[in-house]
């Protein structure tokens, strides 16, 4: 089986692109997915293009900071900023996906502006439920992959994994639960995608994100021999989302 281990929220804060950048050198992450609003974008977009070799994505979001766009007001709050995630999941009637595609797009622009090439799109918060038919419709316009954690809705046409699984995360964050969740699919997967979320902790990460600890001992896990061992025990190659879609 070939596993990503992708790493989400590049560009949230220092100390998530230096740990992620620290996951690539130095452990199992090939791929990692940008925050086009974040605080250290620029950070982010220099460390991308001075290693040619770790898989960007976009890391699209209608649930952290601000939109890009200011006309979009079925996305965000009073405050301007985009609603929490779960208004946003229990509002779901009332977004307007236009508004939606023209926020992904130009998250997806200002990547591309800075001259990043992009594999393939994910979302924050897991929101892919609620706006797959955008996702799928930009997927193909810029022909890159999706994420796959609808596991069951029709990606025909756009390059993705045979698996995703969030079960990498919190208390997850274990050889264990990396072994049974490959052998749990060893029959019926060639591909599967872990999300996981690397980072050196720093203040603009604890005021910005409630999952913060853990994001160090991932980082411990991904660049440690217990994964590889553990890799290697169930006859698991790591490699990018990059090249799973060739």
């Amino acid at each position: 089986m070939k596993v990503i281990f992708n790493a989400d929220d590049f560009g949230l804060s220092k100390g998530v692109v230096y740990g992620i950048l620290e996951a690539y050198k130095n452990g199992v992450v090939k791929s990692t997915t940008m925050l086009a609003n974040s605080p250290a974008f620029d950070l982010g977009a220099e460390i991308a293009k001075e290693n040619p070799g770790l898989d960007i994505g976009a890391h699209l979001t209608l649930t952290f900071g601000s939109p890009l766009l200011n006309d979009v007001p079925s996305l965000t709050a009073a405050s301007g900023k985009f609603l929490p995630q779960d208004v946003l999941r229990s509002s779901t009637d009332t977004l307007n996906f236009d508004e939606v595609e023209r926020e992904f797009t130009a998250q997806i622009e200002k990547i591309l502006a800075a001259g990043i090439q992009i594999s393939h799109f994910d979302t924050h918060h897991l929101i892919e439920p609620i706006v797959l038919p955008v996702l799928q419709k930009l997927a193909k316009k810029y022909g890159v992959g999706l994420r796959r954690s609808v596991h069951d809705a029709d990606y025909k046409g756009i390059p993705t994994t045979d698996r995703f699984s969030d079960q990498f995360y919190a208390d997850g964050i274990t050889a264990d639960v990396v072994k049974q969740v490959i052998q749990a699919h060893e029959n019926d997967t060639q591909t599967l995608e872990f999300m996981c979320h690397p980072a050196f902790i720093d203040e603009t990460l604890l005021s910005l994100s409630s999952y913060s600890d853990y994001r160090i001992k991932e980082l411990t896990f991904l660049t440690s021999d217990e994964v590889l061992s553990a890799l290697t025990s169930v006859g698991a190659e790591v490699v990018s989302f990059k090249e799973v879609m060739k």
